[in-house]
This record gives structure tokens, sequence and C-alpha cells, in this order.
């Protein structure tokens, strides 16, 4: 009997072992997975999925500072801002422009009304340029600006102007819906809409 009840024991710390082994296995395996958990949420740093739309940012960046070189005699460059208040993850993601004529850079919070305006028109077209470029097949043959012109002075409005002449000519079709003056001057190419009491008429100009 007691050597009986021995084996029982003899087994039952042979159990015991091996699931303290199993355990041990399945701890470190947690251990890495929630580390790898961890890195994509970015709970200690920045999350891959922020870093991904950082690298896209800066490559949308570069495409916008080619066209604002035209303009403005090429006073404003965008830069992606790497500093941030908060926790580590939210930052990466804001702009800064830098201004020639002062050799500084600051937020683009400060820039003019039409200022932004055509910070967001070249990242627009930079975003078309970058999301065509890396999404193998995908093209986008046609934008399509929606008003936006008529808060802008007239020197605003050339500056824009000649942003959208350097894309014309290339593989985009660029059309404006906005009732300017200005920009039915300046653009050969457009459709007008006429109303009257019995209807619209379109008018092609080409």
């Amino acid at each position: 009997e007691t050597k009986a009840r021995g084996a029982l024991l003899e087994k039952a710390v042979e159990t015991a072992e091996e699931y303290v082994k199993k355990l041990k296995g399945m701890t470190e395996k947690f251990v890495e997975l929630d580390e790898f958990s961890k890195m994509l949420r970015g709970s200690n740093g920045i999350s891959l999925q922020r870093y991904i739309l950082g690298v896209m940012l800066t490559a949308i960046t570069r495409e916008a500072n080619i066209l604002l070189k035209k303009v403005h005699d090429g006073r404003y460059q965008l830069y992606r801002s790497m500093e941030g208040t908060g926790r580590a993850r939210k930052v990466g993601l804001d702009l800064e422009v830098f201004d020639s004529y002062s050799g500084e850079r600051r937020s683009v919070k400060s820039l003019s009304g039409g200022e932004k305006f055509l910070v967001a028109l070249t990242l627009s077209l930079g975003l078309s340029t970058v999301v065509q470029a890396q999404s193998g097949g995908i093209h986008i043959d046609a934008l399509f600006i929606d008003e936006g012109f008529g808060s802008l002075d007239p020197a605003s409005i050339e500056n824009a102007l000649d942003v959208l002449a350097c894309v014309r000519g290339g593989s985009k079709l660029i059309g404006i819906i906005s009732h300017v003056q200005m920009l039915k001057e300046n653009i050969e190419t457009t459709i007008e809409v006429r109303k009257d009491r019995t209807g619209s008429d379109l008018i092609i100009n080409c």
C-alpha cells in the first residue's frame, strides 16, 4: 500500500512538472505576443498605424512642396512636426511650414486663409500623386475642386491657378466648380450652367 501511494505521488509530481513546463512555455509565448500587441497599439511609443500614416504624410508633403516652389517665390515648404504635447503616439501627423522670409518653422495654423487654401490644394494634388504611385494599377484620372475660391483675394486665386497650371497637360484632368468671375476669365475650357424659368442649359467653351 505504501509503495502504491508512493507511485501515485511520483506520477502526480511528474504530471505537475509537465504542466509547469507547458505553463512556462505558454507564459513566454504570451509575454512575446503581449509585447508585440503593445508595439502595434503604440503603448510604448508610436503605433504601427501612425508610423505608416507618417510615412505616407512625408511622401505627400514632398509632392506638395514641389508645387509650392512654384508660388510665392518658393517662400513656403511643408514639414512634419515631430514634436507634440501628450503621448508620443500622437506625434508625427501635424504639419509645420518653413517660411524662408523669417527662416523659421511655424504652425500651418498661422497661415492666412488664402495661404491655407493653397497648402490644402497642393496637399490634395500630392495625395493623388502618392496614391496613384503606391497603389499599383490605380489611376486617378480626374480631380474636382468644389468651391473654396470664393473667399480668396485676387493674388491668392492667381497663386492657386499657378499651382493648377503645373499639373495641366499631364495625365490628370483638374475640374473646378466655382462661380468666381476671375476663374472664368483665366480658364479656357469651361462648362457653364445657365438657368432660367424653363430649365437649365449647358454652355460648353473649349
